[in-house]
């Protein structure tokens, strides 16, 4: 019996329909072609400067959008600052203050710095899903209160948490866990950069730059995701003056659709060291022709607005994409690569997660996974150099697990 999408979900017919021409089976897998990276390390310098814009400029044309220049002014002003974690680490509030077309943004950023140290330090930077408070249960975070908004679907509700539920996601952060190996690690709120919601884009840092007749327009050139890539630019900057970083050694790191946003990240800003996607699954770090888990058909159901309009060409044509994941992966040779899946996590496909990160090693030559790399056991990754691949047993989520073996990998080359 065909394996139906979201049985728990009791789904309007005619979306249940949608969901159920995913395929969630290895056997229904249609013949697919996978698509060649752009470039490899043996092309010139100015070969691969050609291969990378034409790149970007296909997946900024065809599916995240333009990224806006960075805004007519910015300002840095600590809010608070203090120790956390039994003295182990020193808490900074940062507030990123952006203001341009007479209008102003604030991005609220979480810095843990470790106390015990040997010069400057690299960070780990990420948007949340859920405020600032909710990544850990320290009872200093500020708690930045805000109107829910609650839409016709649930699945397009403000999911950020109240302030009684700090601390709800710290899992997913393992903030200690960092700082005690000698990392820093901040964060910023997703919503701060673009609500996360059918009706975002008009009230997110996009405003500064287009009209709002531009952002509903059926021809708009950027999305949620290009805008939530901004914020994590803007955190970039941010963390460069910081003294006690060392902004050579910054990690973007993201999970699902977070995943999608470090990968564009990665591929657009040089100064990103290491990125880390995390079951992010199709338009992240999936092989979007290998037809299985979610399809274009469902995104464009569910989240459209992370899209440019022009998605919606591709809608019931995966196996036929111009362009796919691998290729836009391979941009960031030779810096890290590091991507992670689950492997009770149907919908983003690990197998063909792991597929692409194979294929896109190819722009690392010796130093990717070989070509010949199987799919590996739950809990335990392949790659020691540039690029590696993790497969942790369990269900879609980032977990202290996913934080040890990220921590190892980045230590090899940044401690």
């Amino acid at each position: 019996m065909k394996t139906k999408a979201f049985p728990e979900a009791n789904l309007p017919q005619d979306i249940q329909e949608k969901a159920d021409r995913m395929n969630l089976e290895e056997a229904e897998l249609p013949p697919y072609s996978p698509l060649p990276i752009p470039f490899t390390p043996e092309m010139s310098a100015a070969e691969r400067s050609a291969a990378r814009t034409k790149t970007l400029d296909t997946f900024a044309h065809e599916l995240y959008g333009e990224i806006p220049p960075r805004c007519e002014k910015l300002e840095f002003v600590l809010r608070s600052s203090g120790t956390a974690f039994n003295g182990t680490a020193e808490r900074r509030e940062i507030d990123i203050i952006c203001a341009g077309n007479g209008i102003s943004h604030t991005l609220h950023m979480l810095l843990y710095i470790p106390v015990k140290r040997n010069g400057k330090v690299p960070c780990f930077l990420g948007l949340n899903f859920t405020g600032n408070h909710a990544t850990t249960f320290d009872p200093e975070v500020t708690y930045f209160p805000f109107v829910r908004r609650v839409h016709a679907s649930p699945w397009l509700n403000d999911g950020r948490a109240e302030e009684h539920q700090r601390g709800t996601k710290a899992g997913r952060w393992d903030f200690e866990q960092a700082v005690n190996a000698g990392f820093a690690s901040a964060t910023i709120c997703m919503f701060d950069a673009c609500p996360d919601y059918p009706d975002g884009l008009t009230e997110s840092i996009l405003n500064m730059f287009y009209s709002r007749e531009e952002l509903t327009s059926s021809s708009r050139k950027t999305a949620a995701i290009s805008a939530w890539v901004w914020g994590l630019m803007r955190g970039v900057d941010a963390l460069e003056t910081v003294a006690e970083i060392d902004s050579r050694k910054i990690i973007v790191h993201g999970l699902s659709r977070q995943g999608k946003t470090a990968i564009w990240a990665g591929a657009n800003d040089p100064r990103i060291a290491m990125t880390v996607s995390v079951c992010s699954g199709t338009c992240g770090a999936k092989m979007s022709r290998r037809y299985f888990g979610e399809n274009m058909e469902w995104l464009d159901q569910w989240r459209k607005y992370w899209f440019v309009p022009s998605f919606e060409n591709f809608v019931g044509k995966d196996t036929d994409m111009p362009f796919d994941q691998q290729q836009l992966m391979s941009v960031i040779a030779p810096r890290l690569l590091y991507v992670a899946s689950a492997s009770n996590d149907p919908y983003a496909d690990p197998a063909g997660e792991h597929l692409a990160t194979v294929m896109a090693s190819r722009a690392w030559g010796k130093d990717g996974l070989p070509t010949n790399s199987a799919f590996p056991e739950p809990s335990s990754g392949q790659g020691e150099n540039a690029v590696r691949y993790y497969l942790r047993d369990g269900e879609h989520a980032c977990t202290p697990e996913n934080w040890s073996d990220i921590i190892k990998f980045a230590a090899k080359h940044f401690l």
